[in-house]
């Protein structure tokens, strides 16, 4: 069986975060999206170095904030989670490109792009993208940049044929643990988990989050 790798998105809290690190989360992701309820305000949260892989969510960003971000940050992924085009990713992979050139500081990170679900959506759709980002993230489609809480039918991701590997997302509990570690999609690499494990907007409940993971590698069979 393989192993499925697990994001924790959305902390805002130093302390919070602290005792999530311990835990160690395949990768934690934080909001630099300032409308967001967990938009990352105190800095000094990245003072922490934790084991394991840092997301830095944007939603329509200026390519050079997200250089900036990314550079000060030392974030080994920008996910993309607005209207970003496929041409925009390419300047992005451009942009840092050139930073690389030109800067004594090492500067490389992965691109996920969010692509909001529903029952019309057309997964073809998403050709363009597939030369410009590492991976899709899969959440439930609404009018907000998500943070919905919401699931989509997870049986609609059977038609998506594409080669690019994605992260479920959208409205993940506890419960839904051990359907999701036997879940079947050839390129479904992970989860993306954020309110459904929350004692409010940015701070995680560590105990459940704990269980969710211990549950996907395997650790335990049941919660």
């Amino acid at each position: 069986m393989k192993r499925f790798q697990v994001k924790v998105c959305g902390n805002n809290s130093v302390e919070n975060f602290k005792a999530l690190t311990e835990i160690e989360p395949d990768y934690v992701g934080f909001i630099f999206y300032p409308k967001s309820s967990r938009f990352i305000k105190d800095e000094s949260i990245f003072d922490i170095f934790p084991n394991a892989e840092k997301v830095g969510v944007f939603v329509n960003e200026t390519i050079n904030n997200i250089i900036q971000k990314a550079q000060k940050f030392e974030l080994d992924v920008v996910q993309l989670h607005g209207d970003e085009t496929p041409a925009y990713c390419q300047e992005l992979i451009e942009a840092k490109h050139q930073q690389l050139l030109t800067s004594e500081q090492f500067l490389d990170f992965k691109i996920w792009k969010a692509i909001g679900v529903n029952e019309d959506t057309d997964f073809e759709q998403l050709r363009g993208y597939q030369q410009v980002v590492d991976s899709f993230v899969f959440d439930t489609k609404s009018k907000q940049y998500g943070g919905t809480g919401q699931k989509f039918d997870w049986q609609l991701l059977k038609t998506y044929q594409l080669s690019t590997p994605f992260l479920l997302s959208g409205g993940i509990q506890l419960e839904d643990a051990l359907v999701l570690k036997n879940f079947q999609h050839s390129q479904c690499i992970g989860f993306d988990i954020n309110s459904g494990f929350e004692i409010e907007p940015g701070i995680k409940k560590i105990e459940k989050v704990k269980q969710f993971i211990d549950t996907i590698d395997g650790r335990i069979e049941q919660n």
